[in-house]
């Protein structure tokens, strides 16, 4: 190849896909159901994206858990820090529990409403557009 002759990346993809022409035209070669399935599939994955969205907004910047308890200060009494050190260990577990709950109700309701419920329908739908021939072939 010369120098000078450059090949052009849709010229690539022509000779590569054989008769489709690169860019949309192979939505254009779908059967009309298949063209439906297509856009039902993409609403589909939209209805996810806004789904998990949705529950992690929900679970994470709506309910929103109280600040980190502050570390006690030492006051000079040794028996008064240590009560309130204990206090201090007590109340950064129920936090730590608080937190982890918080998590585990956002991936249960993930799995609830989008992992049960949406993405066997979204699989189904592909499987449907990717699965099926033109009579013709």
């Amino acid at each position: 190849m010369n120098e000078r002759e450059q090949v052009q990346p849709g010229e690539i993809l022509q000779e590569a896909l054989g008769t489709r022409a690169p860019g949309r035209d192979w939505v254009r070669q779908l059967e009309p159901l298949q063209r439906v399935g297509l856009w039902l599939a993409l609403a589909f994955f939209a209805y996810i994206l806004i789904a998990t969205g949705t529950i992690f907004f929900v679970s994470f910047r709506c309910i929103q858990l109280p600040p980190f308890p502050t570390p006690p200060i030492n006051s000079g009494d040794p028996a008064q820090y240590k009560a309130l050190v204990d206090a201090y260990k007590q109340s950064g577990e129920v936090y730590q529990q608080m937190a982890k709950l918080q998590v585990e109700r956002a991936t249960q309701l993930f799995q609830l409403v989008v992992a049960s419920t949406i993405l066997p329908v979204f699989s189904a739908i592909l499987g449907y557009i990717f699965g099926s021939k033109k009579s013709g072939e």
